[in-house]
């Protein structure tokens, strides 16, 4: 659809935009003509950002910064000795408390000094540690007996407050875990079923003991047998000599024997087969005695050794059977005992041998004693007699084994000595070890008599209660000028916010810069004065509205009026007089310039977060503005922070405000216009 010409909604609308470019082209011709309001304009679209970053740089990260905020230490903990254990709950807990570096510490000796510090304002909180702490908090009795302190003040930096009450139960929860972890050690070595382990702990020790004396007994046994073996062993190298030696004797008698009966059977059989005369046989008669004499000998020497190698096998063999069981040279011993036997029974052998034939050599002699008698009796019956002897004589390949069975005996007797000689060395290192084991032996039974009467019959049971041993340690509040309200613990920071801009509105209903023309003769100081006068009325009935609105409405509790009343008055009036000197110095910027130094100041005083959490540069400026003892002035008062020395704090504030007036009197600018142009600072129409 389309409208006609000349239709009087076209009009309408185009006479609309023709309003708005033409107020538009108004605006710009300022903006153009004046370059100072061009410049205000563009720096206001600056203004918000710069409130923004501001306020949010101030309080960057205020967490990470807590390392900053300065508390106190005092460990006034003696200690405990609690099951034979001493223990420094308090040094621990200190230790603990510096090394994770959550805030910065600052120790103490004393704990007045450290409630003093706080109540100054150097310190945001204290840790006080008492003298009987670990006496109440390690045996666990009941819960909460050990009574770990917080002092902090509400009234210096209700923020700061709230960390020490945030930190108090997490500091208590710390403690009591280092305290369980402490406690389990003694609980699970004191608790029934360590009992149980230690009744069979003293059992085991008991049978341990009961093995160790009947060890020490064996040993001690073992070392007299080892004692009477060596008197056996030497006696045993003694026979063996003395068989050797009558070996060698019977090998050297056997071979001279051997000879001589040679010789002997030729002469017989010479004898018969020549038939000598009858004086020829005297000769043969002696030396028939003589070896009839030899051969006696010979037979009791058989004897001996026949009954000496009885009882050296016999030896043998009990050795063999002895030297078995005897640990690492046992087999070695009942080796060569065994060795000794097999020698010993060959020694019996050849010597019943030997017998037999000396034997035969006994009866042969007196036979040939008989035949020579008979000779000489009657040589008619030699011929026959020495026939008969020719034939019974043996033959020479026997009388020949008997050197060679001297000369095995002799051999076999250097073994046995040999083995002997080894089974000796043996022994003396048996005797060595079982000399060791006695000694161990004995020291091992009288340690383990020692750690059975050690070991205590019984275990104490764990003291305390279930509640105590899991939360020995409890928090403990103390507050210095506490506030009341969390609104109440605030006020110190918007109050002065509010007083400020309630400075501004002054500021802005009456023209602070403007002069009548009429008042332009008068002295300085009578011109900024009397353009003071209403502007300070005007902030001093400020202040008494807002100590009227806190008591009646908000209900605050004030801690001494009158200095508080005198504080509310005195940020009021120096709040104006700075705008006052701002804009005296800069004109209107002034007012801009002023807020601007609120936002700066709020961020600086310390009053929402403290002020060791905020970045260094607001840090660095904090002492240097007004707001910040405006607010220490706020808190003595309100609360009686910092021990009530709010005269200090009011002194600086009223020194600001004094400052600010000079620097009006002495610099800036007045705007003179006539009397008949002198209107409010806002146009109320």
């Amino acid at each position: 659809m389309h409208r006609r010409q000349g239709d009087p909604t076209d009009d309408q609308t185009t006479g609309w935009w023709r309003g708005v470019l033409l107020l538009a082209r108004a605006d710009w011709a300022l903006l153009a003509r004046d370059r100072r309001f061009a410049v205000a304009v563009v720096g206001a679209l600056f203004i918000p950002a710069l409130y923004a970053l501001i306020c949010l740089w101030s309080m960057w990260e205020p967490s990470a910064r807590t390392s900053a905020l300065r508390a106190g230490l005092v460990n006034a903990d003696t200690g405990v000795t609690f099951r034979g254990v001493t223990t420094r709950m308090g040094e621990d807990v200190s230790q603990t408390l510096l090394r994770q570096g959550m805030f910065q510490w600052q120790r103490f000796d004393d704990s007045e000094a450290a409630r003093q510090a706080v109540r100054r304002g150097e310190l945001s909180f204290a840790v006080l540690i008492p003298p009987d702490f670990s006496e109440r908090a390690v045996p666990g009795r009941e819960a909460g007996a050990a009574k770990l302190l917080i002092y902090t003040s509400e009234g210096n930096n209700y923020s700061a407050a709230g960390f020490a009450k945030r930190f108090a139960p997490e500091l208590a929860h710390r403690v009591n875990e280092a305290l369980n972890e402490q406690r389990w050690d003694m609980v699970l070595t004191s608790t029934q079923g360590s009992q149980l382990n230690l009744a069979t702990l003293r059992e085991r020790v008991r049978q341990l003991r009961d093995g160790s004396q009947l060890l020490a007994e064996g040993a001690h046994q073992a070392r007299q047998g080892a004692g009477e073996l060596t008197l056996g062993l030497g006696k045993a190298g003694e026979s063996v000599a003395q068989v050797h030696r009558g070996a060698l004797q019977l090998a050297d008698a056997s071979t001279q024997f051997a000879g001589g009966w040679r010789q002997l059977t030729g002469s017989l059989r010479a004898l018969d087969a020549h038939r000598p005369a009858s004086a020829d046989f005297d000769p043969l008669k002696t030396g028939v005695q003589r070896l009839v004499q030899g051969q006696t000998e010979l037979g009791a020497g058989l004897d001996q050794l026949h009954h000496g190698t009885r009882q050296l096998q016999a030896g043998a063999q009990e050795l063999q059977r002895s030297a078995a069981p005897i640990p690492l040279v046992g087999d070695g011993l009942a080796e060569g005992a065994q060795a000794l036997g097999h020698g010993a029974e060959l020694l019996g052998l050849g010597l019943v041998q030997a017998r037999d034939q000396q034997q035969r050599l006994i009866s042969g002699t007196q036979q040939l004693q008989t035949g020579i008698q008979t000779v000489t009796g009657g040589f008619t019956q030699f011929s026959q007699t020495l026939h008969q002897i020719t034939t019974a004589l043996p033959e020479d390949s026997r009388v020949d084994a008997l050197p060679n069975g001297a000369q095995q005996l002799g051999v076999g007797t250097l073994a046995l000595n040999e083995g002997l000689r080894k089974l000796q060395n043996g022994h003396a290192q048996l005797s060595a070890g079982l000399t060791r084991l006695d000694t161990g032996s004995a020291q091992l039974r009288d340690g383990l008599a020692l750690l059975a009467g050690a070991l205590p019959g019984d275990l104490p049971m764990p003291e305390g209660s279930a509640r105590g041993l899991a939360d020995s340690v409890e928090p403990q509040l103390e507050i210095n000028a506490p506030v009341g309200s969390d609104g109440a613990g605030f006020a110190p920071n918007f109050v002065p916010m509010s007083l400020w801009i309630g400075a501004v509105t002054a500021a802005l209903l009456f023209s602070l810069r403007r002069l009548p023309d009429n008042a332009l003769g008068l002295r300085r100081s009578s011109q900024v004065t009397g353009k003071l006068v209403w502007p300070m009325a005007v902030v001093l009935g400020q202040s008494a509205v807002m100590v009227a609105m806190m008591m009646g409405v908000l209900d605050i509790r004030i801690h001494a009026l009158g200095p508080f009343i005198a504080t509310v008055a005195a940020a009021s009036l120096t709040f104006l007089l700075i705008l006052f000197a701002l804009v005296r110095w800069f004109g209107e910027l002034g007012k801009v310039l002023g807020i601007f130094l609120l936002i700066v100041q709020l961020s600086s005083a310390g009053a929402t977060l403290p002020i060791e959490l905020s970045t260094p540069f607001f840090q660095a400026i904090h002492p240097y503005l007004p707001f910040t003892w405006v607010v220490r002035a706020f808190r003595a008062s309100m609360f009686g922070a910092y021990d009530g020395q709010w005269l200090t704090h009011w002194s600086v504030v009223a020194a600001c405000g004094a400052a600010a007036l000079s620097g009006a009197m002495l610099a800036g600018r007045w705007k003179v216009i006539a009397a008949a142009d002198y209107h409010p600072g806002i146009e109320l129409d």
